[in-house]
Order: C-alpha cells, then structure tokens, then sequence
C-alpha cells in the first residue's frame, strides 16, 4: 500500500534520527524518504516506543535492569494490588494502567495524589508505589521509567527530529526540550467539500462506490476511508465494502482494500477452539464434560479427522444434544463415540495424560503435547489469515514461561485461564493485502498523506463532547495537569487540531455525515459547513423484471415407504401439506440444553412411572386390593426408577413431589372405573396406512368388563377430541391404531395438576368414564372409524404423491419450526 508523509525531506540524511508518533508513520515516512531520495541510506526511523527503548539501551549497554514489557508489568500491577486486599478484575486493571500512564506521562507525583484526602486517589497512589517498590527489589523497569532513566543519565545524546505528534505529552515535552530536538512540519493543503446523506448506509455505500470507481480509473492512487466511529460501524463498513468491491469471500489479504479491524487475539475463531481444546481436555481427564463445549471440539475443523468424520460426528454431537443435560460422562456416548474411530483414539490419548499441579512453563508443554494429540491445524491447510493468527499466539504462550517464575505451581485449569489472559491483552490484526485503499480511524490517518480522502460520520460526535476522568485521579489534578477529555477547553482544543489535520490528510478531503443512524436523528460538526440539502447520486433506479410463476405445490413420489415419525407425518400433512412435505427433507430436530427437567422430560417421566406401575398391577382388582402403605411405596419405588438417571438436584426433588401427588390422584379415580384389565403398557407396534409403513407406540390397552378393548393415551397438559371429528385430526395417534386394531373406544386420559379426566369415544358409553361422553361432531363407533380410515388414507395418499403445497388450517402454524421455508404470513 502507498502511505506517505506530506513532508520535504531533502535535507534529512542518513546521520539524523527521526522519532514518529506510531509505527504507520514510521513506513509512511521511509516510503516518501526513499521517494525524495532515492537509493541513499535511510536516517535512524523510530516510533516513540521504539526510540525510548533504543536510547536507554544505548546509554546503558551493559545495565543490569531488566526491561518488562506491558503483559509482565501488568501481571506485577495486580499482584501489588492483590497484596493489600483488593480484589482484581480486567476492568480494574485496565483503569489502574490507564491511570498509572497518565501520572507518568503528565509527570503527576504520587504523593500528590496521596495528600487529596480523596480514598480512591490515595489507595491508588500505595497500589503503584507496590508496584514501583517491587520493580526496584527485582531490578526491573517499564516503559514508563524510560523517560525518567534517559534524562537521569545526563549523557550527551543526538538531536532528534521529531514529527507526526498531535500534541507532547508533558513527559515528551520535558525530555525534547532538555536534549533538544527539530520540529518536521507538513506542507498544509485545504481543498476539502461536505456532502450529507439520509442514512449511514446510504453514506457509507457512496463511498465505497466513490473508492470503487478510483480503483478502477487507476488502481495506483492512494485512498483513504477515514472512520471516526471507531469499532462503531466497522463490521457494517466490511460489508458494505464487501458488496461494493465483489470481496465477499475473499481472504484478508486478498481483499482490494484494508480495513483497520484489530481484535483481541482470544476473539479469532481458530484461538477460541485452540482454548476450547485445552479446557475439554482437562474436562475428559476429571470424565465430567459440558455438552456444549464437546459438540463445539469435535465438530471443529482443526481437529484431525474432521473431513473424513464429518457426517459421524455430526451425529455424535445429535446424540449429545438429545441427554438433554448441561454435562454428562463418556460413558453415555460410546456407541456413537466408536462410529468416530479416529476422534475416539484422540479421546482415548487425552484420557490418558495426568491432570497435576505444575509451573506455567510446564504446563506450556503440556498444552503443546495436547494439542499435537488432537492434530491441531495438521490435516488441513491453514489461511493465510490462520497462519498469521496462530503464529501470534505461539508468540504470545511464551509469555506463560516468564509468568511462571511469579507463580508456585498451579491447576491445569489455572494455567488455561492464564493463557487466556494473555490472548485477551493482545490486540492483533492480520497483515492485509498491498492495496491502495485504506480504511482506517482518525488516530491511524493523523500524520499520512494520501491522494484522495473520505472522512466518513462527521456528526458533532465525531470527537466526544463528553469529559472523560479518569477514576483515581482528582478533577482538579486531571485539570491542572491538562489530561485530555477532563475539561471542556481542552476537548474544543483536540477538536480543532484534529479537524485541521483532517484537513490536510489529502490532496482533496470529503467530509460526510447522515442525518439519520438506526433511526435515530444525527446532527453535522460545527467545525464543517455542510449543505442541508441530502445526496442522492447514491440512489439506484430500480426496474421491475417480469415474474415467472412455477408450480411448486407438488414433488416426486415416494419411493420408500417405511418412514420414521409416522404419526407427526399424517398429522402435519392433514394440517399443511406443505408442513408434511418438510418430513422428507429429513432435517435434524433436538431440543436445546436447558436447566432442570423441562416437560418433555416430564412427559417422558409419567410414562415411564405409570409403565412400571401397571406392568405389576394389571387390574383393577389388584388395585384396590393394595393398602396406602403398600401403594405408597409403589409409587415412590417407581418415580425412583423413572427418576434414576438424573443427578441430584432441587430440580429432581420437586419432581418427586409433582410426580407422587400426580399418581396419587390418578390412581384414585381410576379405581372408580368400571372392572377392568391391562392387556399392554409402552408397547411399540408397526401401523399400515395405505401402504405407508411406521411405528407407534401405545401407551396402554384395557379390556374392560363386557370385553371392549380400549385404547388409551396418557396426555400432561389439558386436550380435546374435537379435532378427532374434523377433516383434519390434529392428534391422530389413537385414530390410527383404532383402525389398524380390533378394538371398541379410545381415549385421552389428561394427567394436569388440577383435575384427572378421561376423554374419548367408545362403542359402548360404560366402557369409560361419565365425563368422557362429549363427542361433537363426532358419529358412532364405526361410522366414526370409516370416516378416520377415510381422512388418513387421504393423508397417507398426499403425502406418497409428494402434494406440497402451503395452506395451512387454523393451528398448523401455532409453534412450527419450518414457517421460514414456506415463507407464509403469518
């Protein structure tokens, strides 16, 4: 990319020494160096970072110092503030740092703060005394004690030249000013125009064209987007961005333009599943692993085998979402695990390491040796991006090794937490492609020059209006000591010195903003003169293109006809075709991870219960011969079975309770039935229906007294059987098996908290309950099964014949999951 300073460097020469504000400046300024001076030497180029570090160590080649850089400075700033009691999080550690940077570079004394008689200034002021006391014992030094060291040393150093600085800092300021220095000053250029737009959007497409058309004129001419927004509108440039140049897909470096996006190192996919690797890898030693975080290692694409795994360990984690627990053991998925033959050796070698307290630098190889077990990043060519991303952890993991002489030894877990840290404080981005497009913020475009410029959100936010104190340091200290953003002079102030650098950032400068964002009204900088009246070059005209209409309704017959979900199928299909067609496309459903035991568990609970509890009683003669002690203990006996295989928990408790009184109740009025005996409980059969074979499952059969045989389905929450006598039977499980079995009645039996009922039909009206004699619309027993034979052989018949269109009843589209396929209005 061409990035330059707008500067006459001719009478530079190899001898001087150039500081700059940061590292963008310092390419930007040997570019235009070697430009105006061809092939001569290049003078001594340093950020301000880079030139502290460099003179110190001149000054001091042989100092038995030790200079730390900001992860171990950081790491003896909370051990200081840990040592008096205080409790530490990132938050309050990056507020102390901040605060510690401002002391130094606006030379506050601690003891300044000491004396404010405020608690926060003065805890604050012990918290870096620690600090500085502990770098003293250690013989170590920071950044911020360079400064300080160079002025101390009274050595004769070179005059510098300096450029590229907003504004010196007081700590800047003073050592300039005692070893002297020459100002570099860029060529002023003003030839700027404002534009105002509706909306972000419509503001940000513009300028991606107007960059897009550059591009294409001639691809050599530097340009630059300037964000002020920050991480604002970032992801919504990208995009935009994206469109305008046909870079959708495109890796980083291989985009047409560059955007400044830099993340911390622990936000990149590829570090997320390296830590995540590490974490369920301590968690299968101790065979106690989140669900959540074992479906997200074995379906990730840098473990080794995943290609050739893909489709079984998709299946896998299917099974692991169906325990429907947050954590589980290996146990309950080795049948599914051994379909995975190589991710299940990797399992295997994983359980097989020994989780033991150790040092950081110990655990550093052990995370290693972990991670060459899984085949991380090995069978699968990395991105460019990839490689640079995981080359700047191994970087940053070597950090542990010098943490490690701070710490005793320390957890498996422990240690991950801390390299977690690590990959937190660093802001990484990846190197992008060598394109003439920079979209970049205010702070990276001050100092550059390019030739044409777009300074986008130019609203009266684009520098904050509000102040900004810092927590430990008093009003009016920040205020005496000119901390920027402390009061509302200095805010005009940086204001105007940032416009007027805008202003000269290129040849030609648009300034832009929108009068709209998110619905919200914006109003334009007060340090721009804008037109009120809204561009709208950017809007396209939209020409409407003739529809062709195709006949969806209908797909291919159905060639197997044993299927799966044969009642949900029936069901769906006399409820929305469309809803039964959505079956063949055999898309996976699970129930998401929840806490406790949600009512599908419920359900399945009951009938279990209620399974083991007439497999022993199997009359009505048996039942009422049992005593309340012996009942009692049945039930409890059984809701213990049925309760089992979940951990203990307050959730199974009130289960327990839920569940006895339930049973309680139910047994109850089912001893005031007519006689009777239970012929089958839970009993999985195979059903028929015009030729479309599946299997259901009954819940129970009774033969009553005068020899009916009744079906029943036991239902937790309230049901009706009006929908049994419609076109479309909304619960057809017992219709189905009435008409594929010789029996006389069929009947929900609703098991809600408040009331046990019995609802149905039966050929003779004694063989249920006196409540359960509402049939609407309903005919006799065998007119009533001739109409259901009828409605599900049509059903069946639609479904075979692939009729797929969307037209739903009253119901069908109460709680579906596939309304965004068929797209109905709902």
């Amino acid at each position: 990319m061409v990035m330059l300073i707008n500067v006459d460097l001719t009478k530079l020469n190899a001898k001087n020494i150039i500081i700059l504000a940061n590292n963008q400046q310092v390419l930007a300024f040997k570019k235009t160096f070697t430009i105006q001076h061809g092939n001569s030497q290049l003078p001594i180029t340093l950020s301000w970072k880079q030139y502290l570090l460099h003179t110190w160590r001149q000054i001091n080649p042989n100092s038995n110092l030790r200079f730390i850089d900001q992860i171990e400075s950081r790491y003896l700033i909370k051990q200081s503030i840990q040592k008096l009691g205080q409790k530490t999080n990132h938050r309050l550690l990056d507020e102390v740092i901040k605060n510690y940077n401002y002391c130094t570079n606006y030379l506050i004394d601690l003891s300044e703060l000491y004396r404010s008689k405020i608690h926060s200034s003065e805890l604050f002021s012990i918290w870096i005394n620690t600090y500085q006391n502990t770098k003293l014992n250690l013989d170590l030094i920071d950044l911020q004690d360079l400064p300080r060291l160079i002025i101390k040393a009274k050595t004769s150093i070179t005059k510098p030249h300096i450029y590229g600085f907003k504004t010196l800092t007081p700590q800047q300021q003073l050592l300039f000013d005692i070893i002297g220095y020459q100002q570099i000053s860029a060529i002023k250029t003003y030839n700027v125009s404002a534009l105002t737009f509706d909306t972000v959007t419509s503001e940000i497409f513009k300028a991606a064209k107007w960059a897009k058309t550059h591009f294409d004129i001639n691809p050599n001419k530097s340009i630059a987007i300037v964000n002020p927004s920050s991480n604002d509108i970032k992801y919504q440039l990208s995009s935009i961005f994206d469109q305008v140049f046909g870079d959708l897909l495109t890796e980083i470096e291989e985009k047409s333009y560059t955007i400044s996006l830099g993340l911390r190192l622990n936000q990149y996919p590829i570090i997320q599943d390296l830590l995540s690797i590490l974490t369920l890898s301590a968690q299968i030693q101790h065979n106690k692993i989140r669900s959540t975080l074992f479906n997200q290692v074995v379906t990730c694409v840098y473990v080794f085998g995943y290609q050739k795994e893909r489709s079984d360990r998709n299946l896998l984690k299917n099974q692991v979402l169906s325990l429907l627990t947050d954590q589980f053991n290996l146990d309950k998925i080795n049948e599914a695990l051994s379909k995975c033959p190589i991710l299940k050796t990797i399992i295997d070698n994983i359980k097989c390491e020994q989780l033991t307290n150790n040092t950081l630098e110990s655990h550093l190889l052990a995370f290693n040796n972990t991670l060459k077990t899984w085949g991380f990043a090995t069978d699968r060519n990395l991105s460019n991006t990839e490689y640079q991303i995981f080359k700047k952890y191994l970087e940053t993991s070597l950090e542990l090794n010098r943490l490690s002489s701070y710490y005793d030894k320390v957890s498996t877990q422990s240690a991950i937490k801390q390299l977690n840290n690590l990959t937190t404080q660093i802001i990484f981005q990846a190197q992008a492609s060598k394109t003439n497009i920079q979209i970049l913020s205010v702070s990276e475009a001050h100092g550059l020059y390019f030739d044409e410029a777009w300074v986008l959100g130019m609203t009266n936010q684009f520098v904050s209006t509000q102040l900004n104190l810092p927590r430990f340091i008093t009003y009016d200290i920040s205020t005496k000591h000119h901390i920027p953003h402390t009061d509302y002079k200095l805010i005009a102030t940086d204001a105007k010195n940032t416009l007027e650098s805008l202003n000269s950032i290129a040849g030609k400068v648009i300034f832009s903003y929108a009068a709209t964002h998110l619905g919200s009204k914006q109003l334009p900088s007060p340090l721009v003169k804008f037109d009120t009246s809204i561009n709208t070059n950017h809007i396209q005209k939209i020409f409407p293109i003739a529809l062709e209409s195709i006949n969806d309704t209908k797909t291919t017959h159905l060639e197997k006809t044993q299927v799966k979900s044969g009642v949900c199928i029936l069901k769906d299909q006399m409820a929305c075709a469309f809803k039964g067609f959505i079956h063949r496309l055999n898309i996976p459903n699970f129930d998401a991870p929840h806490i406790g035991i949600n009512r599908l568990e419920q359900g399945y609970i009951i009938h279990n219960t209620l399974q083991y509890i007439y497999q022993k009683i199997t009359s009505k003669k048996q039942l009422l011969a049992l005593n309340n002690k012996e009942l009692d203990k049945l039930i409890l006996n059984t809701i213990k079975a049925a309760l089992r295989h979940y951990p203990s928990s307050s959730f199974k408790k009130i289960e327990k309770l839920r569940l006895s009184r339930l049973i309680h109740s139910f047994i109850a009025v089912d001893k005031l039935r007519e006689d009777f005996y239970i012929l089958k409980t839970e009993q999985s059969i195979t059903i028929n229906i015009a030729n479309l074979e599946f299997k259901i499952r009954l819940d129970r059969l009774d033969q009553m007294s005068n020899g009916d045989k009744i079906i029943f389905d036991y239902k937790t929450s309230s049901t009706s059987i009006y929908n049994w006598c419609d076109t479309a039977i909304s619960k057809p499980q017992l219709p189905i098996y009435a008409i594929t079995n010789n029996v006389q009645g069929a009947a929900f039996i609703e098991l809600t908290s408040h009331k046990i009922n019995f609802k149905g039909l039966s050929e003779d009206s004694d063989s249920l309950p006196k409540q359960s004699k509402y049939k609407g619309k309903c005919q006799s027993w065998n007119k009533q099964l001739k109409i259901w034979q009828n409605i599900l052989n049509t059903a069946s018949f639609d479904f075979q014949n692939g009729i797929a269109a969307v037209l739903p009843n009253k119901n069908a589209c109460d709680y579906c999951k596939f309304y965004l396929f068929c797209r109905v209005k709902k």
